[in-house]
């Protein structure tokens, strides 16, 4: 009986056990990243704003004074926004006559405010102030009698300059703010270019001088710029005036009080004619709206104040309730890597007061979505003055990246996880 030896166990190669190992290493990397950009958290998607076109809305329609040379209008920014203005007829600078002391108290109060209800600067007149007390009555000008060492206020004179008309009181409130006619002159000019009122010049204070010019368009502006100083304006609002020598000398506007007008500044040269501001306040919609009025180059009083009444009347149909983003406009898009999109809608009409064709700018803000996120509420979209807004939502789901799209795009979608 023979015996077998006993057979020797075959090793396997080391290399294989390499190979056989780093595919195994390399299939559980493979699952395992495969695994990591299947669960990638997709990002938030920020929207992108949407240029929607601009609300159209008809423009002023307003009865122009074919007997006056020259016309404006001007309405007060409308909840904080900008002033709103018009000028009609000859574009060229004409005599102001008695309104240019309406810019000469302007020019003065940018110089030397006065604060709350406080009088002003105590002024002590002198001979200057009387000589140009006897130089208006020369020129057949309203006055307030003054003497010699007489003590005043500041807001006396002007009190007496645009209720009154007294052409004396606003030489003494220029020559006292500027230290005389040349420092005015210099002081005016200044000022009428600092505000861009290339057809205003000021060769007297009271207007007087016929070469006092301004143009509608500036007057329009300064009318403006009037309503808008609490001292000028509860000034050209008084009735009347106390002036010492005289007594109670009542406002020369004519149609003070009339058809809602609560203020202005009357103006006659002969050479020229007469000029007329006046502003006026009304409530319109629940909201008080003030507007002011010029009207330049007529003849007669009353065909000058029915100018004006006619004008500013044909002003206040302008103002109205206007939808500015209509409900469901665009106003965002949120776009993905992957092509899915949803856009943002405004949820409701968006709502102005408005005066003509005035379009007030309105924006929108909208949060970052995430994907798969359910039709939501995103942000809001709101105009640029007041306070009115409406919200904005999501109008349809934003898909998430499907497997496919992830798996072939796994380096962005990697990223993800260090953004």
């Amino acid at each position: 009986m023979s015996s077998r030896a006993p057979a020797t166990a075959r090793r396997t190669h080391p290399l294989v056990v390499l190979l056989r190992s780093l595919l195994v290493i390399a299939l559980v990397a493979a699952v395992a990243l495969a695994a990591a950009v299947l669960v990638a958290p997709a990002p938030a998607i920020a929207g992108e704003p949407v240029e929607a076109p601009a609300a159209e809305l008809p423009a002023a329609q307003v009865e122009w004074p074919e007997s006056a040379r020259a016309a404006g209008y001007g309405v007060v920014g409308i909840d904080g926004g900008a002033d709103v203005w018009q000028a009609w007829g000859s574009e060229e600078a004409h005599p102001m006559a008695s309104v240019a002391k309406l810019v000469t108290v302007l020019i003065v109060l940018d110089a030397h405010p006065i604060e709350g209800d406080s009088r002003g600067a105590l002024i002590t007149l002198d001979r200057d102030d009387v000589d140009a007390q006897a130089r208006a009555v020369r020129e057949n000008a309203p006055i307030a009698p003054v003497f010699d060492g007489m003590q005043v206020t500041q807001r006396d004179l002007i009190e007496w300059s645009l209720v009154d008309s007294a052409g004396n009181a606003i030489w003494s409130l220029a020559s006292w703010a500027f230290g005389g006619m040349d420092g005015f002159a210099a002081a005016a000019a200044a000022w009428t270019d600092r505000h861009g009122l290339d057809d205003t010049v000021l060769a007297d204070p009271a207007g007087l001088d016929a070469r006092s010019v301004s143009s509608a368009s500036d007057l329009t502006r300064m009318a403006l710029m009037a309503v808008g100083d609490p001292v000028v304006l509860s000034t050209i609002q008084l009735e009347s005036v106390r002036i010492p020598g005289i007594g109670v000398a009542p406002n020369t506007n004519r149609i003070l009080g009339e058809h809602d007008i609560d203020g202005g500044k009357t103006g006659t040269l002969k050479v020229w004619g007469r000029n007329l501001f006046v502003t006026a306040i009304r409530e319109v919609d629940g909201e008080a709206r003030r507007v002011v009025g010029i009207v330049m180059g007529t003849i007669a009083a009353d065909e000058t104040d029915a100018a004006m009444v006619a004008l500013l009347e044909s002003v206040w149909p302008n103002f109205a309730s206007r939808t500015i983003v209509e409900a469901g406009t665009v106003v965002a898009e949120y776009r993905t890597p992957w092509g899915a999109a949803t856009r943002a809608v405004a949820t409701g009409p968006l709502d102005a007061h408005v005066f003509a064709d005035d379009v007030p700018d309105w924006s929108a803000t909208v949060e970052p979505i995430e994907p798969g996120a359910v039709p939501q509420t995103v942000g809001e979209v709101s105009l640029e003055r007041g306070d009115e807004a409406v919200p904005v939502r999501t109008a349809s789901l934003l898909t998430p990246p499907d497997a496919w799209w992830r798996l072939t795009n796994a380096p962005l979608v990697l990223g993800w996880y260090f953004d």
